[in-house]
């Protein structure tokens, strides 16, 4: 099955309005701009930063579900951005568990941050690719100080 071009994360950024975009760049170096939330940019950016060290000491949403998936035996095969309407992008995570084939609907944010997880390839539909809108200029995002932990539950016993 062609699901369209395979992509990899290129880069987050901001927008001049200061909006969060993770651009995605298939091998012949087409951009794709996909604009997501400060939560979905954090979770992204730590998957790539991994080798810089620890961030949290309890499991974020995506390593939760990643782990879910795995201790279920289930594999995260692909994850496709196939549509691009109203300004805005969709996304499928496909999924097989016992032999069987799943698609199921996500943000393409959730599915990126899931995908770098899992090692599984994104994917965006050829029409996506050669119809989404193109911006001009991104500003690189400003040095960020890497912590050396962060604790989303401090009162939890670890």
């Amino acid at each position: 099955m062609q699901d369209g071009v395979e992509v990899s994360v290129w880069r987050l950024a901001r927008d001049p309005e200061d909006n969060d975009v993770v651009l995605l760049r298939d091998a012949s170096g087409r951009r794709l701009p996909i604009w997501i939330g400060q939560w979905e940019a954090l979770a992204i950016w730590m998957k790539l930063a991994q080798n810089s060290g620890p961030f949290v000491r309890r499991p974020m949403t995506h390593d939760l579900f990643a782990t879910v998936l795995e201790r279920l035996g289930a594999r995260l095969e692909r994850v496709v951005v196939d549509d691009y309407s109203n300004r805005t992008y969709y996304a499928k995570l496909h999924l097989r568990i016992n032999g069987q084939a799943f698609a199921v609907d996500c943000r393409p944010s959730d599915g990126i941050a899931l995908a770098l997880r899992a090692g599984a390839p994104i994917m965006v539909a050829e029409e996506v690719m050669a119809t989404a809108p193109q911006i001009e200029e991104v500003e690189e995002p400003a040095e960020i100080e890497e912590p050396e932990e962060i604790d989303p539950n401090p009162d939890l016993p670890e």
